[in-house]
């Protein structure tokens, strides 16, 4: 059972390979009045999930390494934050992903208010 990102915890964790992206998405949520914290690959992500309590992980699906679906396999089910797949993967990949359970999708193109009005339902 996912928990809700209501119980105080505004962390977003932001998993992607690219410095960028993960940049700009840390200061869109800022901005969002989000606490962000960035990971450059999955294992980075599983690491900072040990050490840090996170109500959403911004995810991308298709890294070195390790892969978004893969991330996801390997959350300790006690605490899994809900997953948005935020990625520019083929559609067939996010759907297969978004099969394994409970997760959100956005894509990589969208704007900071569609992933505010989506971290808004969040908290619903």
């Amino acid at each position: 059972m996912s928990r809700p990102i209501t119980d105080g915890v505004r962390k977003v964790l932001v998993v992607d390979d690219d410095a960028d992206w993960r940049e700009f998405l840390r200061l869109c949520l800022e901005d969002l009045g989000y606490e962000a914290i960035e990971a450059a690959d999955g294992q980075e992500a599983l690491d900072s999930l040990s050490r840090e309590r996170c109500g959403v992980v911004l995810l991308d699906l298709n890294m070195p390494g390790m892969s978004g679906l893969e991330v996801v396999e390997r959350l300790p089910r006690h605490t899994k934050p809900r997953i948005v797949f935020l990625t520019s993967a083929a559609a067939q990949d996010v759907g297969n992903a978004l099969m394994s359970g409970p997760h959100y999708y956005l894509p990589k193109g969208a704007s900071r208010d569609q992933l505010s009005l989506l971290l808004q339902s969040l908290e619903a």
